[in-house]
C-alpha cells in the first residue's frame, strides 16, 4: 500500500503547539487497494479522511457511510469545474452595511527605555522592575531581566513579588533548580504568600510533580478566588491525578474568570470527554476554537 503523506507533512499532536481548529490539515488516505479488496470499481482513486479523533469537530459525510452497516462506497463521477463568480470590487465590500466590531487601542505601555530610565533613577521601586524585567523576558534578554529585579532587591525592596517575579522568568526557561531556589527564598518571607505558592503549583506541575502542585494551588484558590491561573493548573494537576470531577470544576471556574482563555476551555471540553460527555464537550472545543481565533 503506498505512503500515506510524507512525514514532514504531517502536523505535530502536541495539544501546546496545535493550533485549535486547525484539524483541515488531517492527512488524507488513498482509497485504491482497500477498494479493490472490496469489491469497489473505479478507475481513478478516491481520497477519504481518517476517522475523526474525539475533540475533533469536523465532518465527513463518508465517515457516516462508512459507519452504517451493509454501507458500500462508490467512485464518485467527475463533475465538471464550475467557474466562481468573479469577486466583487473592493469598495463594494467597504459599504457601510457591513458590521464593524469596534476595537478598543490597548493602554499604552512605557517604552523600554523610559522603563530603563526609571529603573535607573529609582533602583527600589519592585513595580518599575518587574516591568521592565518583563519587558527584557519578551525580547530574549533573560540576563538583563534577572539582573534588574536583583538590583531592586539589593536596594532593600520586598523580596517576595521580586523573589517570585525571578523565579517566574527562570521557570518559563527550563531552570526548575533555580526558580526552586528563589521560591525558597521568598518563603522565607511569607510562606503564605498568595504569589510564592502560586508559583509553587506552577513549578510543580512543569516538573510533573502533580501531587506536590495540588496543595499550594488549593490554598491560592482559597486565598485569592479571583486568581484564575491558580484554578487553570489546579485543573491540570487533578486531571493527571485523575481526579475529574475536581478538576472540571477547577477548569470551568478559570473559564469563568477569563471567557477569552481558549486552553481553559478546551480543558473543559478534554475533561468532558474523559467523563463520556462529548456532546457538552464538543460545545466547550467550538467555545475554545472561537477564543483563539478572536
Amino acid at each position: 500500500m503506498p505512503d500515506r503523506v510524507p512525514p514532514a507533512e504531517i502536523p505535530s499532536n502536541d495539544p501546546e503547539q496545535l493550533p485549535l481548529g486547525a484539524f483541515e490539515g488531517t492527512p488524507l488516505l488513498p482509497f485504491g487497494e482497500s477498494a479493490a479488496a472490496e469489491g469497489v470499481e473505479g478507475e481513478a482513486p478516491l481520497l477519504v479522511r481518517e476517522p475523526p479523533v474525539c475533540g475533533e469537530w469536523w465532518y465527513d459525510a463518508a465517515d457516516e457511510a462508512e459507519a452504517r452497516p451493509g454501507a458500500t462506497l462508490v467512485a464518485s463521477t467527475p463533475v465538471a469545474p464550475v467557474t466562481p463568480p468573479p469577486a466583487p470590487p473592493l469598495r463594494a465590500l467597504r459599504t457601510p452595511s457591513i458590521a464593524q466590531r469596534p476595537v478598543t487601542p490597548p493602554t499604552p505601555l512605557p517604552a523600554l527605555e523610559e522603563l530603563k530610565s526609571i529603573h535607573e533613577a529609582h533602583p527600589g521601586d519592585a513595580r518599575t522592575a518587574i516591568a521592565l524585567a518583563t519587558a527584557l523576558d519578551k525580547r530574549g534578554n533573560i540576563e538583563g531581566a534577572l539582573h534588574a529585579l536583583k538590583r531592586t532587591i539589593d536596594a532593600g525592596a520586598d523580596g517576595v513579588a521580586l523573589r517570585c517575579a525571578r523565579a517566574k522568568i527562570l521557570s518559563g526557561r527550563l531552570r526548575y533548580d533555580d526558580a526552586e531556589a528563589e521560591l525558597r527564598r521568598a518563603a522565607k518571607l511569607r510562606a503564605e504568600d498568595p504569589d510564592v505558592l502560586l508559583q509553587q503549583g506552577i513549578l510543580a506541575c512543569r516538573r510533573a510533580k502533580w501531587r506536590d502542585a495540588v496543595e499550594p494551588l488549593e490554598k491560592v484558590a482559597t486565598l485569592d478566588p479571583a486568581s484564575a491561573p491558580a484554578h487553570f493548573y489546579l485543573g491540570e494537576a487533578l486531571n493527571k491525578l485523575d481526579r475529574l470531577d475536581d478538576a472540571l470544576r477547577a477548569y470551568q471556574r478559570a473559564a469563568e474568570l477569563e471567557p477569552a482563555n481558549f486552553r481553559a476551555l478546551k480543558s473543559v471540553g478534554i475533561v468532558l470527554d474523559r467523563m463520556g460527555r462529548p456532546g457538552d464537550a464538543a460545545a466547550f472545543y467550538r467555545r475554545a476554537r472561537d477564543a483563539q481565533s478572536g
